[in-house]
């Protein structure tokens, strides 16, 4: 009875240690954890950014996951995969973040409460040969931090859901919203109200910043408060008041992007019609060199649709042209292009960066054109077959086509004068040198639209948000499958074939020998 007693008591003092160390070990894990990411690229790892993000947490963070269950292919692990990212989240936020998912489809109550905090529901369309569904379905989320408050209407697209869930955070703990401004007056392109990619681009911003027209030919100065400014394609040429506004805009701090147009296509009659800005020598000031040329790669370059006749229909096809260079030198060293791949330059002109650089000045080239490409000047035709040959006066070489600049800058209006236009107390914040800042420059106005990605890192690098293109750059792609070669084909064929054979006639072998040993 005794032996039986003690068996008794010891099974159960284990019990109860392993319990107690089970308990210790779930509580080590919540504040030291690891986990594995086989991928690549490791995109499945919250970055370094999202970390020290959610560290930043000095107030409970509550999420609220509004997701439609049992959807079909491509959304049918969207859900999921959310939380999962969330979860991954919420393990750096100290305890400071709290997950809700809720299926409001059949709830009335709770469809109203997601659409106040701004969740909408999304038409869903599913076909298969024998059913046809069609009804609205809500995939949002919403964001819950103090009195602030953020949504992501729809979570459709999860190559970028990292980035989308920090970017969201991240607004609602900085709290205000940066303004990033866009010159008017010269028929540049309204990023408010442009349809097309531009729409795209606007979307995207709008996302974490305030987008805001900035006529520089009104008779008051320019807003006060901008964190950053674009100047996208002009199409007339910037007066003195203009060019004073600018360049004091710049020795204030400001960061100025300027994406310029030398030439315009016509289709109508197949000619590049010149385009006159007047900013040369604002720039040359900084020191860069924006020639009126435009760069031709004859081996790699993007479509453009010219009419076609036939018949008598006139017919728009896609056609490769030289004067949209693919470029996919890109800076490595740069975060705003590091990771693009390759970008298209519609109509670009070349830029020179003349020796020695400005004191102060840190320049870097972001993208450059092929060893193939070259520039030609005085340009007349935009017809694929005017580039077929090249010109004898055509320049080969790998030239800068964006570059940006950081440091210190003189004023271009240093030892001038004041244009009479500018009033008393806009005269009187003159400035002759700037305080540190970053300015960049682009030798096309078309490259915005075929470079959205580029963009929104642009403008994040220019207000100074790093940390969020470091986290944009980890987007989840499935890979391509590589062809397989005939031999490697066979190989396969045989491992499948044979191979379990040999492993099961291997190991009978194996044992047999051992059996004879023993």
């Amino acid at each position: 009875m005794d032996l039986r007693r003690n068996l008794r008591m010891n099974s159960g003092a284990q019990l109860v240690a392993v319990a107690i160390i089970c308990v210790l070990l779930n509580i080590l894990a919540v504040q030291r954890f690891t986990r594995l990411d086989l991928t690549r690229d490791r995109v499945h790892t919250l970055s370094q950014a999202g970390r020290a993000l959610m560290g930043r947490l000095e107030r409970p963070l509550i999420v609220k996951v509004w997701f439609t269950r049992g959807l079909e292919a491509p959304y049918n692990n969207h859900e999921q995969l959310v939380v999962d990212k969330l979860q991954e989240l919420r393990a750096w936020s100290r305890g400071r973040m709290e997950i809700v998912v809720v299926d409001p489809t059949n709830d009335s109550d709770l469809q109203e409460e997601a659409k106040r905090y701004g969740v909408l529901p999304n038409d869903y369309a599913f076909r298969t040969e024998s059913r046809t569904e069609l009804k609205k379905v809500w995939m949002g989320v919403a964001f819950l931090y103090g009195e602030r408050q953020a949504t992501l209407p729809a979570v459709t697209n999860l190559s970028a859901l990292e980035y989308d869930l920090t970017r969201t955070i991240k607004s609602l703990i900085d709290g205000d919203r940066k303004l990033v401004g866009y010159t008017t007056g010269h028929q540049e392109p309204d990023l408010l109200t442009a349809k097309g990619p531009l729409e795209s681009l606007r979307a995207k911003l709008s996302e974490a910043y305030d987008l805001r027209a900035v006529d520089l030919t009104a008779r008051e100065a320019p807003p006060e408060g901008l964190d950053a400014l674009l100047v996208v394609g002009p199409q007339g040429v910037y007066g003195a008041l203009e060019q004073y506004r600018l360049d004091q805009l710049i020795m204030d701090g400001v960061p100025v992007a300027f994406f310029l147009t030398n030439y315009k296509p016509d289709l109508t009659t197949m000619r590049a019609t010149p385009v006159l800005h007047g900013l040369e020598a604002l720039l040359g000031n900084l020191g860069v060199e924006l020639n009126r040329d435009l760069v031709a790669d004859r081996v790699s370059n993007g479509k453009m649709r010219f009419p076609v006749r036939q018949g008598s229909y006139l017919v728009y096809t896609p056609i490769n042209l030289p004067l949209i260079p693919n470029v996919s030198d890109l800076s490595q060293d740069s975060v705003v292009v590091r990771g693009l791949g390759t970008m298209q330059f519609p109509f670009v002109s070349s830029i020179d960066l003349p020796e020695p650089t400005p004191d102060g000045v840190k320049v870097e080239v972001l993208a450059r054109a092929s060893s193939q490409a070259g520039r030609i000047k005085n340009v007349q035709r935009i017809d694929p077959d005017s580039y077929k040959r090249r010109d004898p006066s055509e320049e080969i070489g790998a030239w800068p086509l964006i570059v940006s600049l950081q440091g210190t800058f003189k004023s271009f209006h240093a030892g001038r004068d004041i244009p009479d236009a500018v009033g008393p107390e806009e005269a009187a914040g003159r400035a002759n040198e700037s305080v540190p800042t970053r300015v960049v420059i682009g030798g096309s106005a078309d490259f915005i639209a075929n470079n959205i990605p580029f963009m929104v890192n642009l403008v994040d690098w220019m207000v100074q948000d790093e940390e969020l293109i470091s986290i944009r750059s980890k987007t989840v792609q499935v890979p391509a499958m590589r062809p397989l070669e005939a031999s490697e084909r066979d190989t396969i064929k045989a491992l499948n074939l044979l191979g379990g054979s040999a492993l099961l006639l291997l190991f009978g072998v194996v044992r047999r020998l051992l059996r004879r040993r023993a």
